[in-house]
């Protein structure tokens, strides 16, 4: 561990209650802050016997002598401004981790936005937590990664919390100098937050309008909200879980020729969903409205097959490379 013991720690949800624990686990003497007592981060301090306190505006945090004042801040997704007054209390200031590469994403979102645009790589960024602005700190230090494709919404929120806990710590064991360089704003963009509400208008989708990348991409940043994507089909929004994007050049490419967007066939168990552009989007699970989830194979048999709306197409059978006649959906 490095010389730095005690850390005066800002957060809230679950990314930051992630940042608590590993600074927890590693050793550090942490108080924390947080919104309200019903936060990740308040039981957490609950359940470990850690000293825990409830933001109040103007009311500096644990008053005590100078001895035991804290060494360092920490601030991890708390929503909220550090006061002037408490980033002075410290001798080494505050660390912002915030989970993009900064300047791109700043802002109290930026998981959500980088789901939604489909963004292949991001990162954790530590840097300075000025008074009275969001995310304008010099760069400390950075990490980049990948976005793990085959993650949903959820987990992938959970693996950036905890990356989040490991970078930080893991820059503090270093026994750092906390050297900084300047933000280049010539590559700066925002990640306002996205409401529920908005999220619900966002998950309506339309594969007449919509790739199979878009919708993939709205169906992992919808499971943060606890939603999925809908759509229309006979009057009924039907829920599609279990989401992914189907790369197999073969069956895109005599889907995307033969089907309509918005047609669909059952292939091993998933439905193939024919969208926007020739992609085609694999869909495990279907919600029927006051119904429970069903599996895609299900849905085909009771909703679809054998009804006297049906289009003769072909199916890819990936054995000998032929193609079967069989029933495909209609148009959703």
């Amino acid at each position: 561990m490095s010389q730095l013991k005690r850390i005066l720690f800002y957060g809230t949800d679950s990314l930051s209650a992630a940042v608590l624990s590993q600074l927890h686990q590693q050793g550090y003497e942490v108080r924390s802050v947080t919104k309200h007592p019903r936060t990740p981060v308040h039981k957490y301090c609950t359940r470990h016997g850690l000293p825990v306190e409830v933001f109040a505006r103007g009311a500096p945090p644990f008053p005590s002598n100078k001895t035991q004042a804290p060494e360092l801040g920490v601030v991890a997704s708390f929503g909220g401004m550090i006061p002037g007054s408490v980033i002075r209390s410290t001798k080494r200031g505050f660390v912002n981790v915030h989970p993009s590469l900064i300047p791109k994403y700043k802002g109290p979102a930026p998981l959500p936005h980088t789901l939604l645009n489909g963004d292949t790589d991001y990162g954790i960024t530590l840097l300075e937590a000025l008074p009275r602005s969001f995310d304008q700190g010099k760069i400390l230090h950075q990490r980049q990664l990948p976005v793990p494709l085959h993650m949903s919404g959820g987990e992938f929120w959970d693996h950036t919390g905890r990356l989040m806990g490991e970078t930080l710590v893991g820059y503090l064991n270093t026994k750092p100098t906390f050297q900084s360089k300047q933000q280049d704003l010539r590559h700066a963009s925002s990640a306002p937050k996205i409401s529920a509400k908005q999220m619900k208008t966002v998950v309506r989708v339309c594969p007449h309008l919509h790739t199979a990348d878009q919708i993939f991409n709205i169906s992992r940043c919808a499971d943060l909200f606890k939603l999925c994507p809908t759509v229309s089909w006979k009057d009924k929004a039907l829920k599609l879980k279990g989401v992914h994007l189907v790369r197999d050049a073969d069956i895109v490419s005599v889907l995307s020729s033969r089907l309509r967007p918005c047609q669909f066939v059952m292939h091993e168990g998933t439905l193939l969903l024919r969208c926007a552009e020739g992609t085609v989007l694999g869909i495990s699970q279907i919600v029927l409205p006051f119904k429970d989830v069903q599996s895609a194979q299900h849905f085909y048999r009771d909703q679809c097959h054998g009804k006297t709306r049906r289009v003769l197409e072909m199916l890819y059978n990936p054995c000998d490379m032929e193609w079967d006649e069989a029933g495909v959906g209609d148009a959703l």
